[in-house]
């Protein structure tokens, strides 16, 4: 069997430190099986590269929006040596069947030493695409690159996004979040314009192993957004994004938030937060034991 569908409690993943170019432990932070606006359907398509000489087992989990994520569906997914094993619609019919949106953790199976943790290192990206809904053929869309775990925004920084286009006539704006955070958290996003100023501030309640993802409801052209933490847990850590549609063609862009320490202010001082662990224990991120759902769906 090449992949099982399974259900299991989601749990926090413990990565690789963030000098790592690969990684055992993965976000994808938006995806989706979801009707869009001007007669698109927007589909997302997962790919897995192994770089290693062995097999290499992995699981992929998926977090629909708006959810407390306690429990949540996966595949157990045999990666050959140096293959790349490409899920189609990961979020459909193809895979989880299901309608909607949501976030994926992918990472390296929990019962693996991964000592050295390079043993347990592989690839993932993905992109979100639509057949063009007027009728032209063909297909446009937007890359979601995996976002290794250890590059999350935390409460010792920032995550910052820049050139956003929000007017309304032009283009328009989706932000978003993907948490992996075994609580609550309430995140706050900045809307700058280019020379700085704060234009407003929104706030996001984001579940536990969730995801929230709505219209920027600020307009703004060629500024930035900022990104942080005002309420959760010590160990919180989040993934927001943008995505910038062009209105006229519909044709998206794809920005992840990038987590930096510079810009914190007496104004937003981050908490104390706990340690990360160079080495956690991989056994305490999730139970793969959990009953499965149904039959292979691919051999």
């Amino acid at each position: 069997m090449r992949i099982v569908l399974w259900t299991v409690l989601a749990v926090v993943i413990g990565g690789a430190p963030a000098s790592a170019q690969l990684s055992a432990d993965w976000v994808v932070a938006a995806s989706a099986h979801t009707p869009g606006v001007g007669g698109t359907f927007w589909m997302s398509d997962l790919s897995l590269h192994n770089p290693h000489d062995f097999d290499l087992p992995v699981v992929v989990q998926f977090l629909p929006s708006g959810n407390a994520n306690w429990e949540a569906d996966y595949f157990l997914i045999e990666l050959y040596p140096w293959e790349t094993f490409n899920l189609w619609d990961v979020v459909g019919e193809e895979g989880f069947d299901f309608r909607g949106t949501g976030a994926l953790l992918v990472y390296a199976d929990t019962s693996l030493a991964c000592n050295p943790i390079e043993d347990c290192q592989f690839l993932v990206t993905s992109r979100t695409y639509t057949i063009d809904g007027w009728g032209y053929g063909g297909e446009f869309g937007q890359t979601i690159p995996g976002a290794d775990v250890w590059r999350a925004v935390d409460w010792s920084s920032y995550g910052y996004a820049a050139g956003i286009l929000n007017d309304g006539e032009f283009f328009r704006c989706n932000v978003g979040i993907a948490s992996q955070s075994r609580d609550w958290t309430v995140v706050r996003v900045d809307v700058q314009d280019s020379v700085g100023e704060i234009l407003a501030t929104h706030e996001f309640d984001v579940p536990p192993f969730g995801h929230v993802q709505q219209r920027l409801p600020t307009a703004v052209t060629g500024g930035s957004l900022v990104f942080y933490l005002v309420d959760g847990p010590d160990d919180a850590r989040i993934f927001p994004y943008a995505s910038i549609g062009d209105q006229v063609t519909g044709d998206p862009s794809y920005q992840a938030a990038i987590a930096s320490v510079i810009g914190l202010t007496a104004a937003k001082v981050a908490p104390e937060r706990s340690v990360r662990p160079v080495h956690p224990d991989r056994s305490a991120r999730v139970d793969v034991t959990g009953g499965s759902r149904g039959q292979s769906r691919r051999e």
